[in-house]
C-alpha cells in the first residue's frame, strides 16, 4: 500500500460528491426543470390569451362601435375632394362641386419705413376679438410695452411677439389686504375650454385670506387654470392664468354674495391671442415692413370682429389697424396702401371666407375645408376650386369587407396561435413528455377552442350562417382554423356581413362565447396566475431542498476528507517506523 496524495484524495473526494450529487440532487433538479418550463410556459400562454382577449373585446362590440360596420370611401376626383367614414356612416354616395375654398381671416396695416422712429411709448393695451365658430365671439387683452425712440421695425416686432405669445390672464381688482372680507359665501363657476367647474368660498376673515381660499379651492379643483395672490403696497389681487392658449375663460357667479363683481373678475370667452390669431413681420420691398394679423381658423364665423386700442392707447393705431368693429377693405394701390381687410366682405352671398359647396344639387357655405357635419360619420376633405367644365366628384361610401377580412385573419393567427402552442407542447418526442402533457388548465382552453371552431353558433335563423365553415373558415385539428373558401367568404362580407357579425357578435356568438370561457384564465386571480402561485411555491421548496441537500454533501466531504488525511499521516508512521527495523536504525543499547 502506498501513502494516498493529495491529488488522489481530492479525486477519490470529488468522485464521492459527484456520485451524491446524482443520486440525490440530480432528480430535485430534473423536477425542479419540469416546473419551472411550465411556469415559463403558462406566462407565454397568458400573454397569447391576453392577445386574443383584447381583439375579441373588438369583435364583441355592437351598433355603429361595430368592426363589422366599418365603411370605405372612394372619390371620382382625388384632386378636388376625398373622404374618410366612421361606423356610423351610413352606406350611400353623394355629388359634390367646389365653388370656392374656405380661407382665414386677414388684416394688413400700412406699409411703413423699416428704420424711420415710431413716436409710440410707454405701455400700451389693445383688444383683438374673433368669431367663436358658432354666434359668439373671443376676446383677447393684450398689453405692450415701447421705449422711446424705437423703429417701426421694432414697434412691429414687438407688437407680433406680444400676440403670439398671448394667453388669457384675468386680474381682480385691489383690495386692501387687512380690510375684512363680509359678504359671506359665494359659489363661482369657471369655465377653460367648455369644461365647467364651481368653487365655493366662506370668506370668514380679510382679503388676503379670502385670496388664499380662493386660490386653495381653483389649485385643488378646476383643470387648466393657475390662480396667483398678488401684492402689492398692502394691496392684494388675484391672477388667473389659463394654461392652455387654445381654450377660453368664463368666470360667473353662481349663487351667493356676487364675489365676482365684488372682484372684477366677470369674463367671458376671454382667451389668449395666440389662441385665435397670428401675427407676422413682413418685408413688402427694400426698406419697408408691413404687418399683417390672421385668423388661426377659416371661415367666416371665426373672422375677426373687432382690432381696437384700449382707450389712451396707439398701438394698433399706429399701424392704421385701429378699425373698431369695421371692415374697411385692405387697398395696396393706394400710395400708401389702405389699411384694411383682405376680405372685406362678410355678406353671405359674397364672402371670400367660407368654402362654398355644390352637395347633391344644394348650395352650402361651411366655415372649413374639412367639413365633418354635413353627414353623419362622413368627412369631406376639399382640396381645390373646381372650374365650371369639371364634372361634378362622386363619393361613395360602402361597408370596407377588406378591413374586415383583415379583422378576422387577425382572429384566425391569435386564434391558431394558442391552439398550436397547446397542441405542440402537450406532445411528447422521444420519450420526453411534453409540457402541458396532462396539464388540466391547457387541456381545458384546447377544449374551449375545439368547441367554439366547430361548434353551431345558437339563436341564429335557420336561414343564415351559424357555423365558421358556412362563411369559408374550416377548422383543422393539426393546424386549427383557416380560411378555406376565400370566395364564399368575401360574397358573404360584401353583400351579407350582418350574418358574419352575428356569428361573432350575437349574445352566443363566437367573440362572446370565447371571451367568457378565456377570461377566468387571465387577472391576478386568474387560473393560469393560480397555477403559476403553486409553481412557484413548489420551486422554492425544490430549491430550499437542492441546498440542503448539497450542505449535507459538503458536509460529509469535509468528514471523509479529514478521515483520509487522518488515514494518511497514520500510514507515514508506519512506513517511517518500518524503515527503522530494516536499517538497524535503533541505538547499542538496543542489543543485548
Amino acid at each position: 500500500m502506498s501513502i494516498l496524495s493529495t491529488s488522489s484524495i481530492n479525486n477519490l473526494i470529488y468522485n464521492y460528491e459527484s456520485r451524491e450529487r446524482n443520486k440525490l440532487i440530480s432528480p430535485l433538479e430534473s423536477r425542479k426543470s419540469i416546473y419551472e418550463n411550465r411556469n415559463n410556459s403558462y406566462g407565454d400562454l397568458s400573454s397569447k390569451l391576453a392577445s386574443l382577449k383584447s381583439l375579441l373585446t373588438n369583435f364583441k362590440l355592437t351598433g355603429s362601435e361595430s368592426i363589422f360596420s366599418t365603411k370605405s370611401t372612394t372619390t371620382s376626383n382625388s384632386e378636388f375632394i376625398t373622404a374618410s367614414a366612421t361606423t356610423s356612416a351610413a352606406a350611400s354616395s353623394y355629388e359634390l362641386f367646389v365653388n370656392q375654398m374656405a380661407k382665414s381671416d386677414l388684416a394688413v396695416s400700412h406699409e411703413l419705413s423699416s428704420d424711420a422712429s415710431n413716436a409710440v411709448t410707454g405701455t400700451h393695451s389693445f383688444t383683438i376679438k374673433t368669431g367663436d365658430g358658432s354666434t359668439g365671439e373671443y376676446i383677447s387683452n393684450i398689453e405692450v410695452d415701447f421705449e422711446a425712440g424705437e423703429t417701426n421695425q421694432t414697434v412691429m416686432e414687438k407688437i407680433q411677439n406680444a400676440i403670439n405669445s398671448d394667453k388669457a390672464v384675468v386680474t381682480s381688482n385691489n383690495k386692501t389686504a387687512a380690510d375684512n372680507y363680509i359678504g359671506g359665501t359665494s359659489t363661482i363657476t369657471f369655465d377653460i375650454g367648455g369644461t365647467e367647474t364651481e368653487i365655493t368660498v366662506n370668506g370668514g376673515g380679510t382679503y388676503e385670506e379670502l385670496i388664499d381660499e380662493i386660490i386653495t379651492e381653483i389649485s385643488n379643483n378646476v383643470s387648466g387654470l393657475t390662480a396667483e395672490k398678488v401684492t402689492d403696497s398692502g394691496n392684494v389681487s388675484l391672477k388667473l392664468s389659463v394654461d392652455d392658449s387654445d381654450n377660453y375663460i368664463s368666470v360667473t357667479n353662481t349663487s351667493g354674495f356676487d364675489l365676482v363683481t365684488d372682484l372684477g373678475i366677470s369674463v367671458t370667452k376671454e382667451k389668449g391671442a395666440s389662441g385665435i390669431v397670428t401675427a407676422s413681420v413682413f418685408t413688402p420691398k427694400s426698406g419697408y415692413h408691413q404687418f399683417s394679423i390672421t385668423s388661426k381658423n377659416t371661415g367666416l364665423d371665426y373672422r375677426i370682429k373687432d382690432l381696437s386700442d384700449v382707450i389712451g392707447s396707439t398701438a394698433l393705431n399706429e399701424l392704421g389697424l385701429n378699425l373698431g368693429a369695421s371692415r374697411t377693405t385692405f387697398d395696396q394701390s393706394t400710395d400708401p396702401d389702405t389699411p384694411g381687410f383682405v376680405y372685406a366682405d362678410i355678406t353671405d352671398a359674397n364672402n371670400l371666407l367660407n368654402s362654398k359647396i355644390r352637395f347633391n344639387g344644394l348650395d352650402i357655405q361651411k366655415n372649413s375645408n374639412s367639413i365633418d357635419d354635413l353627414v353623419t360619420g362622413v368627412t369631406f376633405d376639399l382640396h381645390s376650386k373646381m372650374q365650371v367644365t369639371d364634372n361634378d366628384v362622386s363619393i361613395g361610401v360602402a361597408n370596407d369587407w377588406q378591413d374586415v377580412k383583415s379583422q378576422l385573419n387577425s382572429f384566425i393567427e391569435k386564434f391558431n396561435d394558442i391552439y398550436t402552442y397547446i397542441r405542440t407542447s402537450s406532445e411528447s418526442n422521444d420519450g420526453k413528455r411534453g409540457v402541458f402533457s396532462g396539464d388540466s388548465n391547457a387541456s381545458s382552453i384546447m377544449s374551449a377552442l375545439q368547441s367554439v371552431a366547430y361548434s353551431q353558433v345558437s339563436g341564429i335563423p335557420l336561414s343564415e350562417a351559424s357555423y365558421l365553415s358556412q362563411i369559408g373558415i374550416s377548422f383543422d385539428y393539426q393546424t386549427g382554423l383557416k380560411i378555406s373558401d376565400s370566395d364564399l367568404l368575401e360574397t358573404k362580407l360584401k353583400e351579407n356581413v350582418g350574418e358574419v357579425e352575428a356569428l361573432f357578435n350575437s349574445t352566443s356568438g363566437i367573440a362572446n362565447t370565447l371571451y367568457d370561457k378565456i377570461d377566468p384564465y387571465l387577472g391576478a386571480d386568474g387560473y393560469l396566475a393560480n397555477a403559476q402561485s403553486s409553481l412557484d411555491t413548489t420551486l422554492n421548496y425544490l430549491n430550499d431542498r437542492i441546498e440542503s441537500v448539497e450542505n449535507r454533501i459538503e458536509k460529509s466531504a469535509d468528514v471523509l476528507r479529514k478521515r483520509y488525511q487522518q488515514l494518511q499521516s497514520q500510514l507515514a508512521n508506519l512506513y517511517q517506523a518500518q524503515s527503522l527495523f530494516s536499517t538497524g536504525g535503533f541505538g547499542q543499547e538496543g542489543y543485548f
